[in-house]
This record gives C-alpha cells, structure tokens and sequence, in this order.
C-alpha cells in the first residue's frame, strides 16, 4: 500500500467513484466536478466520458492515471482502460492489460480492504466478456462481499448477471427486484445496470410487458445524463427491446448506441474467444445476431418480427443466411455463436 493512501482500518473508498456514486439524474456532471481531490475528479470525468459513449476520450483519461501512487486509483484505471478500449483499440493490447489487471489484484494481500473492494469489479468485467471460468462467488453470494455500501448494488447486479448467464433466472429476478427495493439512496450506474439485466430475466421469461417496463426504468434514468454506454454493452442480451423501446422514439440516441455496440462487438468477439477458447461468430450483421439472439432462445418468426420490427419474411431470409454463414441447419445449434 502506497505511503500516501490512508485507509481507516476495514474500509475502503471504492475506486469507481461514477459506478458507486449516489446523485439524482441529471446532475452526473456535477456529481463528477464535485470531487476535491484532482486525481478521483479526473477519474471520475473519465468514467462518465465512458457511459455517455466517448471511449476514446475515456480511455486516454484512464491510462493518464496508471502512475497513480494510490492502488485503488491503478485498478480502477486498469480496469477502465480495458473496459474502455473494447470499443475500438488493439484487441490484443487489451487482453495483455487484463492479465496485468489480474497480477496486481493478486498482488494485493488478502486481508486487504481493497480486495474486497477490487472483487465484485473483476467479476463484473469478466462477466462483460463472458468469461466465467474466472469466476467464483462466496457460497452466500453477496452477503459476503466485504464492501462498503455504496458498491454492494453492482455486486448485485453482477451476482444476478451471473445467475441468468448459468440459467438461474428465478434467483437472478428475485436478487435483482431486491436490490431496487430496498437500495438505501440513488445510484444511477447500478440502477441502470441492474433494471436492464432484469429486462434480459423477463425478455427469457417471454413476459415482454415486465421486460420493458425495466428498460424502460432504465432508460429513464440514464437518459438525462446521457449515459448509454451500457445499451450498447447488453445490446445482444436485449435484442429487440431496444428496438421496441428506441429504434423510433430516439431515432438519433438509437444510430449512435447501434454503432457503438458494433464496434464493441467486433473487440468483444475477439478478447471473449481468445480467453474462453469459444468460437462466437464475428461473421454476422448487426441484424443478424439479433435475430440469431432471439432465434437461440426459443422465440418464433412473429415474436422476433414483432420484437425487432420487421416482416416474417424479412425473419426467414435473415435466418437462411445465418445459417448459411455459420454452416448450421438448425436452431438448436445457434447457442455457440451468439450470447
């Protein structure tokens, strides 16, 4: 621990401020400006430069604080970094920082408050990859997650994240609805995050009226600061809801999280393959995945033409050349290609 870093014993600040902060919607930028301390405001500007889309500028501002003396201040860094250059830099130079993410976490001792801390942010972004091997939870999930309150909602939403990939969906809603509920203050990042992976819950329970009610929520909030990052990151588990909700009521908010989630897409295909050994398809159009998407998990032509707005014709045409692209004749064998 750096000299310079006092901690009061058993607690730790978290290193997302943004992530784990509590403003009302509308009021991101000056929640950011109002840190005194230059190096978290600077951190801080740069978490809200990832949400509202500007990952470039993000990402610059992340890597400005890798000689930072404080540990929490370089894992949030690092992990901003990686999580920022998904949507356009050198896929490899990612997956070289995620293994430097990973030395440095295991670096810090285990009695450590920022382990606790650091624990469910490396979660979170092995669960944005889809890298579950690198996963492990407590047997309790997040009761024992040592953190400070401000960060147990996006060990929450990661936890529930976590079930509805493993297929725990009933436990994945329940933990989700729970920590809207009974969320002590606002925290529109997590409020966010953990609204669109109930959407996902319900969209695989077919209830589409649930479904968009909790995008919508989710758009509600984030809509004021202009925080559409994470559209753009569930934009494949939420194939045709943002269609439903977006596509014409915020024609111009929609074109700018599509092409977002297309360059996400193309680094994210690239860094989850490379670590999990899996062969998800780069091969498809915007289009084509979310109709593969919506096809894998068991929907008919009219739900996925009704979801995404388009003819059944128009279904089945994208259906053949995904087949034809992938070189499978069925349904049943779309899962390893698409989330």
């Amino acid at each position: 621990m750096s000299n310079t870093e006092k901690r009061t014993p058993g607690v730790i600040k978290d290193p997302f401020l943004l992530v784990t902060g509590s403003f009302e919607p509308g009021h991101a930028e000056e929640f950011c400006n109002s840190e005194p301390d230059p190096e978290k405001r600077k951190l801080a500007n740069a978490e809200l430069n990832y949400f509202r889309g500007n990952t470039a500028s993000a990402s610059a501002a992340f890597r400005e604080l890798s000689e930072s003396k404080s540990e929490s201040i370089l894992l949030a860094a690092g992990l901003g970094t990686a999580v920022a250059s998904l949507s356009g830099e050198n896929v490899f130079e990612i997956i070289k920082l995620y293994n430097s993410i990973k030395t440095l976490y295991r670096m810090i001792p285990q009695n450590d408050p920022l382990k606790d801390t650091a624990n469910p942010l490396i979660i979170y972004f092995n669960i944005l990859l889809h890298n579950f091997s690198e996963i492990s939870f407590p047997p309790t999930g997040t009761d024992a997650f040592n953190v400070d309150d401000s960060l147990k909602p996006m060990a929450f939403y990661a936890y529930s994240h976590y079930l509805t990939e493993t297929g725990d969906i009933g436990r994945a809603v329940g933990m989700a609805e729970g920590a809207l509920v009974f969320m002590k203050k606002p925290c529109p990042i997590s409020e966010i995050y953990i609204s669109l992976i109930i959407s996902r819950d319900y969209m695989l329970r077919k209830n589409w009226d649930k479904a968009e009610y909790y995008f919508r929520n989710a758009w509600s909030i984030a809509s004021p600061d202009g925080l559409i990052m994470p559209f753009a990151e569930h934009r494949g588990m939420l194939s045709g809801m943002l269609e439903k909700c977006l596509r014409y009521e915020e024609r111009a908010v929609y074109k700018r999280i599509l092409d977002l989630s297309n360059r996400y897409h193309s680094s994210w295909v690239t860094v989850h393959n490379e670590l999990t050994g899996e062969k998800i398809s780069d091969a498809l159009t915007a289009i084509e995945f979310n109709v593969a998407s919506l096809a894998s998990k068991g929907n008919s032509n009219n739900e996925i033409a009704d979801l995404l707005g388009i003819t059944v014709n128009s279904v089945r045409a994208h259906l053949r050349n995904i087949f034809n692209k992938l070189g499978i004749d069925s349904r049943k064998e779309l899962d390893k290609y698409v989330l």
